[in-house]
């Protein structure tokens, strides 16, 4: 393959000639710059870019096997494009980890104050379950009859109290006596 013009490029970058390389800066950066800066990219990015592209040709140009066979502003920009679309990925992979933390440790101390709530209810339950047991066997028929959604006029004829009347007066006695059970 033949060699192309640009190859002298190389040969400056490899041997340090400042005039050719500063050539290379204004023939080639200014497009590099644009494209960064309108793929989300900031100047001071696109200057890091373009140096990581030279530093990438440098290494190419240290290599006496590579002959460069196309122009060199191609190639800078296809270096420059695939390492700040890599500092994208990077950037965006970054960004879903921080979400991510950021989620889960939210998400435990969200957590936290629900599981004191749970256990605080279970602690709770507990103590209303001994409770009933404490109450009489009249008592803890008629609460559960009244639990299930039963009419008091047939809580009345299943438990043999007088009238409806009597089943107030019954269940509100009984539940007085529940929550003195409960306090203790």
């Amino acid at each position: 393959m033949n060699q192309h013009e640009d190859h002298r490029y190389l040969i400056a970058l490899r041997e340090n000639h400042s005039e050719t390389l500063r050539e290379l800066y204004a023939n080639h950066s200014a497009q590099v710059i644009r494209w960064v800066m309108n793929n989300n990219g900031s100047m001071a990015d696109a200057k890091d870019v373009f140096q990581e592209a030279l530093l990438a040709l440098y290494n190419k140009a240290c290599d006496p096997d590579f002959v460069l066979t196309y122009p060199i502003g191609g190639l800078i920009f296809q270096i420059c494009k695939n390492k700040w679309i890599d500092q994208i990925r990077k950037k965006r992979k970054e960004s879903e980890v921080r979400i991510v933390e950021k989620e889960r440790y939210t998400t435990e101390e969200s957590i936290s104050p629900l599981i004191e709530q749970v256990e605080e209810e279970e602690i709770r339950q507990k103590k209303l379950d001994i409770a009933f047991k404490q109450l009489s066997e009249l008592c803890q028929k008629l609460l559960g009859l009244v639990s299930e959604g039963i009419a008091s006029k047939d809580i009345a004829v299943a438990l043999q109290m007088n009238d409806a009347n009597t089943v107030y007066r019954r269940k509100s006695a009984c539940v007085d006596r529940w929550r003195a059970l409960y306090k203790l």
